[in-house]
């Protein structure tokens, strides 16, 4: 008793400290930011407290959830306070948003806000900036309440913050009851530091939301056999909040966990009859998908495709060269490889905008090969429960991920945005697919890898030729075939090592 008593007085003064440094960097009176902010940042840490006890404590948990929050909300406020000083001269960047979107969203929710309407169950009510869910209005209910002498944006932060840590719990629970230990962590420190994570969730965008209410849903779905009722609620509490959030986004996560539940429930009951059940409601599922989201999802794509080929000009070329038969594998392509790591090495940017994307950028083709990976093992996993839930996440990621591409385009933020709503997957797939390759000795993993290397080195001697004038430029058709040739003779290569020296015998 003594013990917890001391964990709530530190966490008390913990969140003091935190709302005085935000009250001091946010508009207004610095006394009322601080109530709003210590009333938001003490209510999530009791919160998360309560959280982590309940979900069984440990050192290990306690520092990933901290970090969860105070990193998202930390760089929050950094770039809140960078962007306007050292940012493009952008008017979203002077006012110290990263997006956009967020900079239309929250200030109209502040209007909102001190408009005097109605927000709760209003249907006249409607935000034009935040046309897909309820963030909007969940900003202005928070700006009525707690900020309407000034607009103080970081209040919105601590919210996403606190969304966002409120996942770690459920993803490592989650994890450790399918993975091994070391294979959860990977997971858990995944889900906390790749960079487009920490880029996306340290603003006042929906993701820190959406993904931490993902892994409550991933949760419920993984342990509704050991604990239903408790699995039941926070299932539905989750679906429930990301569809309040993004709609549309949620429609296909929600319908891709539902998808993962009936897999899990046909599996336990043997026989074809129930396998090819299974199979089927796989294929309704895909299939009214495709029919509810087909229309919006082809007007949006074409625009996006005509922006794309007008940012790239030697994109817009290449196609008028090999006709428009190739244009949706081009940009499927083009758009899988963005933010492109040798390009963020070579091409001019000012040092802040330099620093983020060399990061977001190393963070994705670290990240890639080992999701390809994923795939390639999960298929030899001899365990059917490995194989399903591996399959079913790196399956998942890359479907969504080639949809991403197809209706993001060559667009850096939107197209790793829409990718990166997936990050507890990828998490659970590279997790696993790393301990399988450690234990078994894998030489695949080394071969994708390579293949990896010789596309960076390719692209990086055209982006040198292109920025610096080091050596001769070939054409794009010309560095595809060289990639194509030089990756066939890896994998070719590698397959007739291994018939000649069969790798050792390892538990798989």
């Amino acid at each position: 008793m003594v013990k917890s008593r001391q964990k709530i007085l530190a966490l008390i003064l913990g969140s003091a400290v935190l709302a005085a440094l935000t009250a001091w960097l946010s508009p207004g009176a610095f006394w009322r930011g601080f109530g709003a902010s210590f009333l938001l940042i003490g209510g999530s840490a009791l919160a998360l407290f309560g959280l982590w006890r309940g979900m069984g404590g440990g050192k290990h948990l306690a520092l990933w959830m901290t970090l969860a929050f105070v990193l998202r909300l930390g760089l929050g406020l950094f770039f809140s306070l960078a962007y306007p000083l050292w940012g493009y001269d952008e008017p979203e960047y002077n006012a110290g948003y990263v997006f956009r979107d967020a900079y239309h969203r929250d200030r109209e929710a502040y209007a909102v806000a001190l408009s005097g309407e109605r927000l709760l169950f209003n249907p006249n009510l409607e935000l034009g900036s935040d046309q897909y869910g309820g963030l909007g209005m969940l900003s202005a209910l928070v700006y009525r309440t707690l900020s309407a002498d000034a607009h103080r944006p970081a209040l919105v932060l601590i919210l996403g913050a606190f969304f966002f840590a409120l996942g770690v719990p459920f993803l490592y629970r989650a994890a450790q009851a399918r993975l091994t230990e070391r294979a959860a962590q990977i997971a858990v420190w995944i889900y906390l530091l790749y960079p487009d994570g920490l880029f996306f969730t340290a603003s006042q965008m929906r993701e820190p939301f959406m993904l931490g209410l993902l892994c409550v849903g991933l949760w419920a779905v993984i342990l509704w056999c050991e604990r239903p009722r408790a699995a039941l609620t926070a299932g539905a509490l989750a679906a429930a909040g990301m569809l309040f959030i993004s709609t549309r986004s949620a429609v296909f996560v929600v319908g891709i966990l539902v998808l993962l539940a009936w897999l899990e429930f046909t599996a336990r009951h043997p026989g074809r009859g129930w396998k090819a059940l299974g199979w089927l409601g796989i294929l309704l599922a895909g299939g009214v998908a495709f029919a509810l989201t087909w229309g919006w999802f082809r007007e949006a794509s074409v625009y996006d495709r005509v922006l794309t080929l007008r940012a790239s000009g030697r994109l817009a070329a290449f196609i008028a060269d090999v006709g428009e038969r190739y244009i949706l594998p081009t940009i499927v392509g083009y758009g899988l490889a963005q933010p492109v790591f040798p390009a963020a090495l070579v091409e001019p940017a000012i040092p802040l905008a330099k620093v983020i994307i060399l990061l977001r950028s190393a963070g994705w083709y670290a990240l890639a090969p080992l999701l390809l990976y994923a795939l390639w093992a999960g298929w030899r996993a001899t365990s059917e429960d490995d194989q399903r839930l591996i399959l079913w996440a790196a399956g998942a990621f890359w479907a969504w991920a080639l949809i991403s591409a197809l209706r993001g385009g060559g667009d850096m933020t939107d197209n790793p945005r829409y990718r990166m709503l997936l990050l507890p997957l990828t998490g659970l797939a590279v997790g696993w697919a790393l301990e399988f390759a450690r234990r078994t000795a894998d030489r695949w993993l080394g071969r994708i890898l390579a293949v990896e290397g010789i596309f960076l080195a390719v692209f990086l001697q055209w982006y040198l030729s292109r920025y610096l004038h080091w050596g001769g430029r070939l054409s794009l058709p010309a560095m595809g075939a060289l990639i194509a040739g030089l990756s066939a003779l890896v994998l070719a290569g590698g397959w007739f090592y291994d018939r000649l020296h069969p790798p050792r015998t390892g538990s798989r």
